[in-house]
């Protein structure tokens, strides 16, 4: 009898903390949830929310950036396109998918900026200009200054599936991961990071596809496409810090055409006091 109440205390004592760690693995516990963002279509299908097929993250107010495939054409034969932007909706501020969105949280997208470095199919990132800024709290995130470390803890957020090959999730969710050689999962790309779960739990098959990777207040990678899915528990992420030139590139070009046109009315301001100057003369 002793046994049992024994055995039943300990099972209970394991279901607690199981669930306790799963909360603690799986679901969201941090801010880094304000800075992900759904990428879906202009409609619904049936419900609020099944529309999503990409996940991205906030860099600015204006842009947003995901993994090149979630908006360039297929198939890879193709020359590389951006997609329709006209079809894009951009859902800020709502982990739960299948809410009815604020319409002050969807957003346009107004530009498609995609990396010139893949010549066919789609490529590693793509940046989307934003109709109009994005207002509210939002998580404070930096590029990367370095590699990343193998030591480090990262968080990968997204609307994946809790488990392999099932649905969906309709709520925001975590997988905490660090990085793997690379000669343990052999990426397809020279610029990509191998990533395996912190928690034994979750592989790329079950990866929102544009899913950024968080580790603290940096953003070192995208979730990207995979011609192979195995259940090693591998994640593979465009690497951040390796792209980042294209990213600044971008982000500093988009502001340039202002400068420019503040130059020339400098200059013609400077050149019309000269005239009259001279004609007082």
């Amino acid at each position: 009898m002793q046994f049992l109440l024994l055995l039943l205390l300990t099972s209970s004592a394991y279901s607690n903390e199981g669930k306790k760690g799963l909360q603690r693995n799986l679901y969201v516990t941090d801010n880094y949830h304000q800075n992900v963002v759904s990428i879906r279509t202009r409609k619904h299908i049936r419900h609020w929310g099944d529309n999503h097929f990409c996940a991205g993250s906030l860099l600015s107010a204006w842009w947003v950036v995901t993994s090149g495939c979630c908006v360039s054409t297929r198939p890879e034969s193709t020359p590389n396109q951006p997609s329709n932007r006209k079809n894009l909706r951009v859902v800020v501020f709502t982990p739960k998918r299948l809410k009815k969105p604020s319409p002050k949280n969807i957003y346009h997208v107004q530009k498609i900026v995609l990396d010139e470095s893949a010549i066919s199919g789609c490529t590693e990132l793509a940046l989307l200009k934003l109709d109009r800024g994005v207002t509210g709290q939002r998580f404070a995130m930096m590029l990367p200054e370095k590699e990343l470390n193998s030591t480090w803890l990262c968080n990968s957020l997204g609307w994946g599936r809790i488990y392999y090959d099932g649905p969906y999730s309709s709520e925001l969710i975590q997988i905490r991961a660090q990085k793997i050689s690379e000669y343990e999962c052999k990426p397809d790309c020279s610029r990509c990071l191998c990533m395996t779960s912190y928690t034994g739990r979750g592989n790329m098959c079950q990866q929102d596809l544009g899913s950024p990777l968080f580790c603290d207040h940096f953003l070192y990678g995208v979730a990207r496409r995979v011609h192979t899915c195995d259940d090693e528990g591998f994640m593979f992420y465009t690497n951040i810090y390796q792209n980042r030139k294209f990213i600044e590139d971008t982000l500093s070009g988009a502001t340039w055409p202002k400068r420019v046109l503040c130059f020339r009315l400098l200059l013609l301001l400077l050149v019309l006091a000269s005239l009259s100057v001279v004609s007082s003369d």
